[in-house]
């Protein structure tokens, strides 16, 4: 008996990165003074909100997936700088390999779909009608979107959508690692706009029950690798450097590329 009904718990584990900053004392030696100087703290929160029935945006606490689009699941992630100083951030997002393309891409061959608004201003601006915080319409503005394609930037083979490769987390499950970076400068207390907006499970997905009660899940007519008794994680990091550090040229010439490219070689 087939049932195009198959209903999971989502569950995302966050976790914030941040490069701190601690105080410094420089003593003197001529006089016994004591001067202390006190270098500026990055701080971020990683941030996941969800619409309710009143159409509220309030916080994300959980959720369930079912198959088809229409049954996305709100999942609107967005960092804020709670730090003192400019910081530049980026993500990075892991998701299950037996849910995800084969290939790394999140736009294909995939049964998991993760969404976002867009990779340019100008379709993010239309996919998510952003305002800004004080509900006017933000200048357009490429410094307010996420590259999901860093390829050229970084001089690294990026797979598609931002993939990087293969990794087993602490859970035993092989996850595909993508990496999303914000374009421009994040000031102290303030928030991005969010890199993600939703999930939901293929149209395709099935699942049979036999007659001796045995579960089997197929999609795309091939049986999923994947024990859905168990949660679906997506593993969110957050990361973020204060923007003075960044610099890994030494040129004066700054961006999030060089901000990722200095805290990896670290």
């Amino acid at each position: 008996m087939k049932k195009k009904i198959v209903s999971l718990c989502l569950v995302v584990a966050l976790a914030a990165t941040a490069v701190i900053g601690g105080t410094l004392a420089y003593f003197t030696d001529t006089d016994g003074a004591t001067n202390t100087f006190t270098m500026g703290g990055v701080k971020i929160d990683l941030l996941e909100k969800a619409y309710n029935e009143k159409g509220e945006l309030v916080d994300f606490t959980s959720g369930k997936l079912m198959p088809g689009v229409e049954n996305k699941q709100d999942k609107i992630v967005s960092i804020k700088n709670t730090g003192d100083s400019d910081a530049y951030v980026w993500y990075e997002w892991f998701i299950p390999a037996a849910l995800d393309s084969k290939d790394g891409s999140t736009g294909l061959n995939n049964i998991l779909h993760v969404n976002s608004y867009g990779y340019t201003w100008d379709k993010y601006f239309e996919n998510a009608k952003y305002t800004a915080p004080d509900g006017t319409d933000p200048v357009s503005s490429v410094e307010q979107t996420w590259d999901h394609d860093p390829e050229d930037e970084l001089k690294k083979t990026v797979g598609p959508e931002g993939y990087f490769e293969q990794v087993t987390l602490d859970d035993g499950i092989l996850y595909n690692k993508y990496v999303v970076l914000y374009h421009g400068v994040l000031a102290p207390n303030t928030e991005t706009t969010p890199a993600m907006n939703g999930v939901y499970l293929d149209k395709d997905l099935d699942m049979d029950v036999d007659a001796e009660g045995n579960t089997t899940y197929t999609c795309f007519n091939k049986t999923v690798d994947y024990d859905f008794s168990k949660d679906i994680n997506i593993v969110v990091n957050a990361y973020a450097i204060q923007a003075e550090l960044a610099d890994v040229d030494n040129d004066g010439d700054v961006d999030v590329y060089d901000a990722y490219q200095t805290y990896a070689a670290n």
